[in-house]
């Protein structure tokens, strides 16, 4: 059984501090500890319940953020950037699931640890088909292309009652609670490791009944930027249009090319402030 490991950071146990999150901060090396650690007991119960092969894509940042001479040696790791699928790099028909570990909510949720979508000083909201989504939505579509279900994901509470508008029907794992964008009440370490000992268990146990987020016909994706002068500057593509002074929709009837639209939107988007 082969698993997709998709990790960011700011959803990591014990992450709540803009330097930890920065990669020029001291903050930032013990961090990347954490991250590695976190993403060990993830793999240890992945093989423990059956998986014979895990591949870890690094989804932080410059994506990066991994100790791979820390890492677990039975699982594989995508490092570096710029990765045509970002977070989802690596994925593809072979795999029989994917997690997401140390995720956070969407753009503009209320008090979640560091809540934005995909890039915060761009991008304000993300719509697909008129449903909001942040990032384990629009990764869930990227796994549905190749028919691959998305099995569990963690992160802080909030995260997880709003993965289940988005997904459906999967495991969360809650490693912290959410008091506002810097502040978490996080799990002892023990009851960490025992959380997701459980949630990997259930997975497996049932990793015939989770859902696979495959979109058909014409999909709309409705970007809202945080200035009109970045969707003014996503103008340049093509494919691009113009619903509102801050808000451009691009639409595609093959997710996996939307997906790489969206990408090159965050790249215009990004090029202005």
């Amino acid at each position: 059984m082969k698993i997709f490991i998709s990790v960011d950071m700011e959803g990591i146990w014990g992450v709540v501090s803009s330097t930890h999150i920065n990669n020029s901060t001291n903050e930032y090396q013990r961090m990347r500890k954490l991250m590695t650690r976190e993403a060990n007991v993830v793999i240890d119960e992945v093989f423990k319940n059956g998986a014979t092969e895990v591949v870890v894509n690094d989804s932080h940042d410059t994506m990066d953020n991994l100790l791979i001479e820390e890492l677990d040696p039975r699982a594989q790791l995508i490092s570096g950037s710029s990765k045509p699928l970002s977070m989802m790099q690596g994925i593809d028909n072979t795999f029989d699931g994917i997690i997401f570990i140390g995720y956070h909510t969407r753009c503009g949720t209320p008090n979640g640890v560091f809540n934005h979508t995909y890039m915060g000083s761009t991008i304000s909201r993300v719509l697909i088909n008129g449903k909001e989504v942040g990032e384990g939505g629009i990764n869930a579509g990227v796994g549905g292309y190749f028919g691959v279900p998305v099995l569990a994901i963690s992160g802080d509470d909030l995260l997880a009652a709003q993965i289940l508008e988005e997904i459906g029907s999967v495991e969360t794992i809650v490693v912290k609670k959410a008091a506002n964008r810097y502040v978490a009440h996080n799990l002892s370490y023990n009851d960490l490791k025992k959380t997701y000992e459980e949630k990997i268990r259930n997975v497996f146990e049932n990793i015939k009944n989770y859902p696979v987020i495959e979109y058909t016909g014409n999909i709309i994706m409705d970007i809202e930027l945080v200035s009109e002068v970045k969707a003014e500057n996503i103008m340049l593509l093509p494919q691009a249009k113009r619903m509102d002074n801050k808000t451009i929709r691009i639409e595609s009837e093959d997710y996996l090319e939307l997906f790489m639209l969206f990408r090159t939107c965050m790249v215009l988007g990004g090029a202005v402030r």
